[in-house]
């Protein structure tokens, strides 16, 4: 069976600090046509897990609107237009902590809601980590702090830690064996 829908129609629907973009597919299977609503955001994020030199990793605490509370998360932001994801990974770092890191490691990437957007999350891991001055954006109020990797491993498992890239991050650091927590919990 073919999966696949081709777009008879597109038109941008509403305009705001993401496009919301209505396409009129048609099946390529059967030809039934379905209206389908989803944010026209086609660029890279990036997330950074910077883990210091004493085996802890460097949070934010941030508001996030839509679930309307101060959430715990790594570092992340958007690439601009052209610019490349490493390049971005370290930028994000230094403006919202004021860190900067001396090594910076792809660790993995993910679509994370295929359904609704093509924005492609790209983790990285950060290393011999300098600290600076936060030169966050006037819409961030950010708080940084220090986390050791096992209570925040502990923290993802018991779902307190459950949104934006922090899960997948630490999962994908600890599996491939770049990072251990203190009791030796890493790539097993």
């Amino acid at each position: 069976m073919d999966l696949g829908w081709s777009v008879k129609k597109s038109k941008v629907a509403w305009r705001g600090r993401f496009p919301v973009i209505e396409d009129l597919l048609a099946a390529d299977h059967d030809g039934r046509e379905h209206l389908y609503t989803y944010l026209g955001i086609r660029s890279t994020a990036v997330g950074i897990l910077a883990v210091g030199d004493e085996g802890q990793t460097l949070l934010i605490d941030e508001y996030r609107h839509p679930l309307g509370r101060v959430v715990t998360d790594i570092p992340m932001g958007s690439a601009e237009r052209g610019e490349d994801p490493a390049t971005a990974a370290s930028r994000e770092l230094r403006e919202e902590t004021g860190w900067s890191a001396g090594s910076l490691e792809p660790i993995g990437g993910i679509y994370p809601v295929p359904a609704l957007t093509s924005l492609r999350f790209e983790f990285f891991l950060a290393r011999d980590l300098t600290e600076g001055a936060a030169e966050p954006e006037d819409t961030e109020l950010i708080a940084v702090r220090w986390m050791e990797i096992g209570e925040v491993l502990a923290r993802v498992v018991s779902g307190e830690f459950e949104h934006g890239g922090l899960p997948l991050a630490l999962t994908l650091a600890l599996r491939k064996g770049l990072l251990e927590t203190r009791d030796g919990g890493g790539s097993t």
